[in-house]
């Protein structure tokens, strides 16, 4: 046995490291789609969704990738011994004959899908027909992976096709069913909040979520722009023997300039997606549009809103802006410090519910013009 986990060393060490981070990155999304659909969460409901990602790539990073790091080795020395398994009887034997590690066996097939059908049924509210055949299907389309090498990427079989995975599969799903109808009544499912509704007291994980897509959409601004400046500049200017090139057959100029289109161009976006938006939409970024909060947490006018934007734009702006612009032998330091810095925001906001610049005084609430505010829901997942 352990010489046959030799062969999967290296790759299962890495899928154990990439596993939780991997996770975490695909969880973004999914937090995001719930903010717009409930306005807030509760912290239980937050770790249900990374259990849940954490979960679906387990599915693959157990089952699939940690592949036998030697593949000639391996294939030579297991030659016919991963021949499909189809008889659909043989779960009996491994009962009567296999002693506890064949009754294991079945026992963790069978748990190891009750996640999947707990998951469908209970977040995404799907009916037992349509649970039950997915769950089928799943498991199909892993043993299926198994067999064919992980569809060709393999040179051979490295894990054995078993027509009794699949039925002990598609059991744990339907128990995972039961399990969601009997949670069900336990802890019932929120109700859906008024779609006009905005989340004016936002926590650190819907503050964090929220500014993590606006840097998105800043990246897919200023990163295109800086190229096409680039591109476009060495396209049109002729290089001159000195390094230097002279433009539309008038002037010379070096490219010295060019190192600042970056960080101009990437503040520049910064500021529209940050500030400008915001500024005139009630607190609203782009995705705290989507996302249904607002940065501004109480009512401010004049210089009390200006000092609220000025000091947020400039704490997050050079937050930003570190990532961006290369400071030479400094930047490990600065990047160092800033990781901290975010660090200290996160812990604040965690704790206090509000981040530091939320702190200049204001009115009650801020809540933008919409139709009748409504009640919000906090889902429980």
């Amino acid at each position: 046995m352990l010489s046959y986990l030799g062969y999967f060393s290296t790759s299962f060490i890495i899928a154990v490291l990439v596993w939780p981070f991997a996770s975490a990155l695909f969880t973004l999304p999914i937090l995001a789609g719930l903010y717009h659909r409930y306005h807030r969460l509760r912290f239980m409901a937050v770790a249900a969704a990374y259990l849940s990602v954490l979960y679906v790539l387990g599915l693959i990073a157990f089952t699939l990738y940690p592949m036998p790091d030697d593949p000639q080795a391996f294939c030579a020395a297991h030659v016919g011994d991963y021949a499909p398994q189809l008889d659909v009887w043989r779960f009996v034997s491994d009962l009567r004959y296999g002693g506890l590690s064949g009754a294991l066996q079945l026992v963790f097939n069978i748990v190891f899908f009750v996640p999947l059908g707990f998951m469908l049924t209970r977040w995404l509210r799907w009916r037992w027909w349509i649970v039950v055949p997915v769950g089928f299907f799943v498991s199909l389309c892993i043993e299926t992976s198994q067999l064919t090498g992980f569809w060709g990427l393999y040179p051979c079989a490295y894990r054995q096709f078993d027509v009794d995975d699949l039925l002990t599969n598609t059991l744990g799903a339907v128990a995972g069913i039961g399990v969601a109808k009997l949670f069900g009544l336990l802890v019932p499912q929120s109700v859906m909040p008024n779609p006009d509704a905005v989340n004016t007291r936002p926590g650190v994980i819907h503050r964090t979520v929220t500014f993590i897509i606006d840097m998105i959409f800043v990246a897919l601004v200023y990163f295109p722009l800086t190229l096409a400046i680039v591109f476009g500049f060495h396209a049109i200017a002729a290089p001159l023997n000195d390094g230097t090139f002279r433009l539309f057959g008038l002037i010379t100029v070096g490219i010295g300039w060019l190192d600042m289109i970056a960080p101009i161009s990437a503040a520049a976006a910064f500021l529209i997606f940050e500030l400008l938006i915001p500024l005139t939409h009630h607190g609203q970024t782009l995705a705290g549009m989507f996302t249904h909060m607002t940065i501004e947490t109480k009512t401010r006018h004049g210089a009390a809103r200006a000092a609220f934007y000025a000091i947020r734009s400039l704490v997050l702006g050079l937050l930003f802006l570190v990532d961006v612009v290369e400071f030479g032998v400094e930047a490990t330091a600065l990047r160092s410090y800033c990781m901290w810095a975010a660090v200290i925001l996160f812990v604040f906001g965690a704790v206090t519910r509000r981040m530091p610049w939320d702190l200049i005084p204001g009115a009650s609430p801020h809540v933008p013009a919409g139709k009748d505010g409504g009640k919000q829901a906090i889902s429980r997942m």
